[in-house]
C-alpha cells in the first residue's frame, strides 16, 4: 500500500480557485470603459525570447513565442495579493480570485466556466502576499486566443463582484480555509508568522482571518475590485506557439479599449522592526507527528543575499547531501526536513522545520536542526556543496525556459516582486555566490535572535540584525541583457495520426519492445519511460510489502554508487529520473538532453539492474514510511479511501489484490529484511517483458543499439503474468468514520461497472462522467453542490476505465464541512438519480465531447505522457490507430447512446459510500 509522506507537511498552504469550465460564445465587449487607450503598443524591452510591450492603458505585456508545441499559456499577473489589505478586510484578495469566476454581463449564467471548458483550457487562479495570477493553456489557435484575451479583458473590468455569488461561495471558501486547519504543520506555520511579523500584512494568512471574510461588506469588496483590477495593475504574458504580431494586435483590441483609471496607487511602507529576541509559538491539537521550526527574517527577494539564502537552503536539505538531511534524517531523528527563502517583494523569510514521529524526542531534533545551521561557521561550506547546488540550480532554470506554460506562470512570481527579468537575474545571482557569501549570510541572519520557534529562549546579550536597504530592480537591472535565448523546437503536429506515422516499434533479442518518436525539441530534450513486468498471482503471493520496499530502494544505491552520487550524476546529466511501483510492473520516467542521453541510460541500468540494497538507506526509508502510515490514521481522505478498498474485499492476506490495514502494513514493513529486497530482485527483475519507449530529441539508431547492449540480455527468473481483476458487484452501503478536530470531511463513493474501454457503450459513458462530475468545475455536481449550494470546495466525480479486464468504476468525491453531511448526501443523490432519469442534454454532450478533444489533443503535446502511452501501446497491442478511432467513436456519440448508457450502467442505489470526519463534533 502506498502513501503519501510527510515531506511537505509544513508548507504554506497557498489560497487558490479552482479550475472553471467552458461556454461556446466569445464575450464581444467591454462594458465600463467610458475612453479608450490610444496609441499603438510600445516594444519596451527584450532579454532571452522575451519581449515586453507598453499599452497607453499602462498594462504590461510579455510575449515568448515558441512553435514547438500546439499550445499556448496565457497568465494575467495582477499586482494584489493579502499584502495590500486594510484592517478588517483580509482575505479581500482571495474572494476576489473566487468571484471573478462568476461572470460579466456578457458571460453570465455559468458561461464564462463554461467557455474555457469547451475550448479545452487547463486553468486556474491563485493568490499570494504579493499578486493574483489567472492562467489558461490551450490548444494553439486564434479563436482559442481571443476567446481567452476577450475573456480576461471582460473580466478584468466588468466581473459582478455580486452579493448573491459572494453568499454562494462562503461556504467553499470557508471549506477551503477548514481545508489547511486539517495540516497541523501549515496551522503552526501561518500562526509562526503571524509572531514574526507584528505589523507587517506578510504576518496576516492569505485566505484570510474568518470573521473578515464571514462578514466582508460587499461594498468595499467592490472597491477593493476596481481599485486593483485595472491595466495598470496588469501584467499579461503570453507563451508558447502564436503569431507575435497578430496576437499584439489582439492584445491591444482586447485591452487597448480599456481606459487608464484616474486613481493614484500608492506603495505599501509598513516595515516591522527589527526582531529582538526570540519568539515562541507552542501548537497543541490533534495529529499523529510532531514538527520543529523556525523563520529567520530576511530581505525581499531581489537582493542578492537571498540567491545565497538559497543555496544554502539546498546545501541544509537536499535529499540525500543536504546537512539537515543526514543529521535528522538519516539518522532517524526525524522523518523529513525542509529549508528555504521566500521570494517576496518585501523583506521576508527563511524558514527551516523538521517533520517528527510522535515517539521520537522533538527536543533532541530541535536541537540539532539548530546545531546544524550553526555549525556552519565551525564547519563552512565545501566547494563540491557549492558546485552541487548550483547546477542544481541552472538545471531547473534550463528545464524551466524548455517549457513555455511552466515559464508563463513562472514568470508571476518575478513579476510580483517588481519585474519579469528578476526570474533571469535570479539565476545570474545564485551563479555568482561565492562560499564568503554564504558564510557570511549564514552569520547575518540566522540568529537566535531574529528568529521564531516553537520553544521561548532568553537571553542576557540580545542581538539585533539590520537589514540592508531593499533591492532595487531598477538598479540591478540597468543595462541588464540576459543570455542567449533557449534554441526553439520543430511545430510538431500531435495528432495520432501524425505521432502513428513518425513512431517506429521494434524488438529486443529477449522479447523486449520498443517505441521511437523521434522530433526537434525546444531544449533538445528527451523523455523516455520502461515499464518491467514481473511475477504473477501465485508467485508473488505474500511479496508486496518486499517489492513495493525493493522498488522505492532503486535509487538508493546501486552499482557502488550511493544514492548521493547517483543524485550527482543525475544533476550532472541534466536528467530526472523517477521510478514507481503499481501491481506487478515497474515504471521508470525520466528525461534528459540529446547529448545526456547516451550517458543516463547506463546509470539506468545500474539503478534497475545493479541495486545495492544498503542497510542503512533501508531503515532510513522505512522510519519514513512508518510515519507517513502513522500520520494517515487520522486523515479523513486516507481513512475513506482504505475503508473503501478494504470493503467486501474477497482475497486473502499477502493476495496483491488484498487491501492491508494500517496495523498490517506497518508489521510488513517493520518485517523486511535487506537480503530479501536482493533476493527478490534476483527472481523477478528482467526486460524481457518489458516495453521502453522514447520521444524527443535524441539519435535513434543509437539508442536501439544501447538499449540493446543494456537490456538485451536481461531475464528474470520467474514468469510473469498479468493478475486478473475480475468483475465483483459489492452490496451497497454507506460506510461512516469519525475523525475528530478535522475541519474537512471527506466523501468517496463507488459503483463497479463491467466494462473496459473496447466496449461499445465506453466512449459514451466517458462522456456521461464529464457531464456528471468529471469537467471539473463546469460539471452537474459542481454547478450545483459547490456552485449553486456552496457545500464543497472540491467535488466531482471520475471514471476508471479498465483496457484489460471487464472491471472499470465510477467514483465520486468531495471535500466538505462535517456539518453539511445531509445536505451533501441529498445533492449527490438528487443528481445521479436526474441524470438517469432526464439524462443529458445534447448542449451538454458537445461541450463535454469539445471538452474532452482539446484536453486529449493538448496531452499529446507532453512527451513524458505520450512516451508512457506508447509503452502501454505496446503491451496492449495497439497503435495511435486505437486513439484515433477512440476518438472518433466519441466524435459520433449520440444524446440517445449516452443516456442509454447511463441507463444501463449507473444506479444510483448501488454505490458503496464512504465518509469521514468530525460529525459528532459538528452535532453538538
Amino acid at each position: 500500500m502506498r502513501l503519501t509522506p510527510v515531506a511537505a507537511m509544513v508548507a504554506i498552504c497557498l489560497a487558490t480557485s479552482p479550475a472553471f469550465a467552458a461556454a461556446p460564445k466569445t464575450p464581444q465587449h467591454v462594458v465600463r470603459p467610458v475612453a479608450a487607450a490610444i496609441g499603438a503598443p510600445v516594444r519596451v524591452t527584450a532579454i532571452e525570447g522575451v519581449t515586453e510591450y507598453r499599452l497607453a492603458n499602462g498594462l504590461k505585456v510579455l510575449l515568448a513565442p515558441d512553435a514547438s508545441k500546439p499550445t499556448a499559456t496565457l497568465n494575467l499577473t495582477y499586482l494584489v495579493g493579502s499584502r495590500f489589505e486594510s484592517y478588517g478586510e483580509t482575505g479581500m484578495a482571495h474572494l476576489l480570485e473566487h468571484l471573478v469566476f462568476k461572470g460579466t454581463p456578457t458571460l453570465k449564467d455559468g458561461a464564462l466556466v463554461a467557455g474555457l471548458k469547451s475550448h479545452g483550457m487547463d486553468f486556474n487562479g491563485s493568490t499570494t502576499a504579493d499578486r493574483t495570477n489567472y492562467f489558461e493553456t490551450f490548444q494553439a489557435s486564434d479563436e482559442n486566443l481571443d476567446w481567452a484575451l476577450t475573456m480576461e479583458a471582460d473580466r478584468m473590468v466588468n466581473s459582478f463582484i455580486a452579493r448573491k455569488d459572494l453568499d454562494s461561495e462562503m461556504t467553499v471558501v470557508r471549506n477551503e480555509m477548514e481545508a489547511g486547519e486539517n495540516n497541523p504543520g501549515a496551522v503552526l506555520f501561518k500562526k509562526m508568522q503571524a509572531a514574526a511579523y507584528q505589523w507587517h500584512n506578510y504576518g496576516k494568512s492569505t485566505i484570510g482571518a474568518r470573521s473578515d471574510v464571514e462578514l466582508v461588506n460587499i461594498a468595499h469588496l467592490q472597491a477593493f475590485y476596481r481599485k486593483y483590477y485595472q491595466p495598470d495593475n496588469a501584467v499579461l504574458v503570453l507563451t508558447g506557439k502564436f503569431d507575435e504580431a497578430k496576437a499584439l494586435a489582439k492584445i491591444q483590441k482586447r485591452f487597448g479599449a480599456i481606459a487608464k483609471p484616474a486613481r493614484v496607487l500608492e506603495p505599501t511602507w509598513t516595515r516591522d522592526p527589527v526582531q529582538d529576541g526570540e519568539r515562541t509559538v507552542t501548537l497543541s491539537r490533534a495529529g499523529d507527528y510532531q514538527v520543529v521550526a523556525a523563520l529567520y527574517h530576511i530581505p525581499n527577494g531581489p537582493h542578492p543575499d537571498v540567491a545565497a539564502l538559497k543555496v544554502l537552503s539546498s546545501v541544509l536539505d537536499e535529499n540525500p547531501s543536504g546537512r539537515l538531511f543526514k543529521a535528522l534524517v538519516e539518522t532517524h531523528k526525524a522523518a523529513a526536513v525542509g529549508a528555504g527563502p521566500t521570494k517576496s517583494a518585501e523583506p521576508g523569510s527563511f524558514s527551516l522545520y523538521a517533520v517528527v514521529d510522535k515517539k521520537s524526542s522533538l527536543d533532541e531534533a530541535r536541537r540539532i536542526l539548530f546545531a546544524t545551521v550553526d555549525e556552519i561557521q565551525s564547519h563552512p561550506v565545501t566547494e563540491e556543496e557549492l558546485k552541487r547546488v548550483k547546477l542544481s540550480f541552472a538545471n531547473a532554470h534550463e528545464a524551466l525556459m524548455n517549457k513555455p506554460d511552466a515559464l508563463g506562470i513562472a514568470l508571476s512570481s518575478a513579476i510580483a516582486q517588481g519585474d519579469w527579468r528578476l526570474l533571469f537575474l535570479e539565476r545570474d545571482q545564485v551563479d555568482a555566490v561565492t562560499l564568503a557569501d554564504l558564510q557570511r549570510v549564514a552569520a547575518n541572519y540566522f540568529k537566535a535572535s531574529n528568529r521564531t520557534v516553537g520553544l521561548f529562549t532568553p537571553t542576557d546579550k540580545p542581538e539585533r540584525v539590520a537589514l540592508p536597504d531593499e533591492a532595487k530592480p531598477g538598479e540591478l537591472l540597468k543595462g541588464y541583457v540576459g543570455r542567449r535565448a533557449v534554441e526553439a523546437g520543430e511545430a510538431f503536429d500531435s495528432s495520432p495520426a501524425n505521432i502513428e506515422a513518425r513512431t517506429h516499434r521494434l524488438a529486443l533479442a529477449n522479447g523486449a519492445k520498443l517505441a521511437f518518436l523521434t522530433k526537434k525539441n525546444r531544449g533538445n530534450t528527451v523523455n523516455g519511460h520502461i515499464t518491467l513486468r514481473f511475477g504473477d498471482e501465485k508467485s508473488l503471493f505474500g511479496q508486496e510489502a518486499v517489492a513495493d520496499v525493493a522498488v522505492d530502494m532503486l535509487q538508493n544505491g546501486a552499482a557502488g554508487l550511493d544514492k548521493t552520487q547517483i543524485a550527482d550524476k543525475l544533476e550532472a546529466l541534466k536528467a530526472t529520473v523517477s521510478i514507481g511501483r503499481t501491481g506487478n510492473l515497474v515504471s521508470v520516467n525520466f528525461e534528459a538532453r540529446r547529448d545526456t542521453l547516451a550517458g543516463l541510460l547506463p546509470l539506468l541500468a545500474d539503478m534497475l539492474r545493479r541495486p545495492d540494497f544498503p542497510a542503512a538507506e533501508l531503515e532510513t526509508l522505512r522510519a519514513r514510511e512508518l510515519t507517513a502510515i502513522e500520520a494517515s490514521r487520522s486523515e479523513p481522505q486516507a481513512i475513506a479511501s482504505l475503508a473503501l478498498s478494504r470493503y467486501e474485499n474477497p482475497y486473502l492476506k499477502g493476495d496483491w489484490r488484498y487491501a492491508s490495514t494500517l496495523d498490517e502494513a506497518i508489521a510488513d514493513l517493520k518485517a523486511i529484511k535487506a537480503e530479501e529486497l536482493r533476493a527478490f530482485h534476483k527472481d523477478f527483475f528482467g526486460a524481457q517483458d518489458a516495453q521502453i519507449a522514447l520521444v524527443g530529441d535524441f539519435d535513434e539508431a543509437a539508442a536501439k543499439t544501447q538499449l540493446a547492449a543494456l537490456f538485451g540480455d536481461w531475464k528474470a527468473g520467474r514468469a510473469y503474468a498479468r493478475i486478473p481483476h475480475p468483475f465483483r458487484a459489492k452490496k451497497p452501503a454507506v460506510l461512516k468514520f469519525e475523525t475528530p478536530e478535522k475541519a474537512n470531511a471527506f466523501f468517496l463513493a463507488r459503483q463497479s461497472l463491467p466494462v473496459n474501454d473496447e466496449a461499445a457503450e465506453a466512449p459514451a459513458l466517458v462522456l456521461a462522467n464529464t457531464i456528471l462530475g468529471g469537467g471539473s468545475l463546469k460539471s452537474r455536481l459542481a454547478d450545483r453542490i459547490r456552485q449553486k449550494e456552496g457545500l464543497s470546495y472540491g467535488v466531482g466525480s471520475s471514471l476508471n476505465l479498465s483496457s484489460t479486464d471487464a472491471n472499470s468504476g465510477l467514483s465520486l468525491y468531495a471535500i466538505h464541512a462535517p456539518q453539511n453531511l445531509a445536505k451533501l448526501q441529498a445533492a449527490v443523490h438528487e443528481e445521479l438519480v436526474r441524470l438517469v432519469k432526464d439524462g443529458v442534454s445534447a448542449q451538454e454532450l458537445e461541450d463535454a465531447r469539445r471538452g474532452l478533444l482539446q484536453e486529449s489533443a493538448i496531452g499529446r503535446t507532453r512527451d513524458g505522457a505520450l512516451a508512457v502511452g506508447l509503452a502501454g501501446d505496446l503491451w496492449l497491442g495497439r497503435t495511435m490507430k486505437w486513439e484515433e478511432g477512440f476518438e472518433a467513436k466519441l466524435k459520433a456519440v449520440t444524446t440517445a447512446e449516452v443516456n442509454a448508457a447511463v441507463k444501463k450502467y449507473i444506479d444510483p442505489d448501488k454505490f458503496v459510500g464512504v465518509h469521514a470526519g468530525d460529525f459528532a463534533k459538528s452535532a453538538k
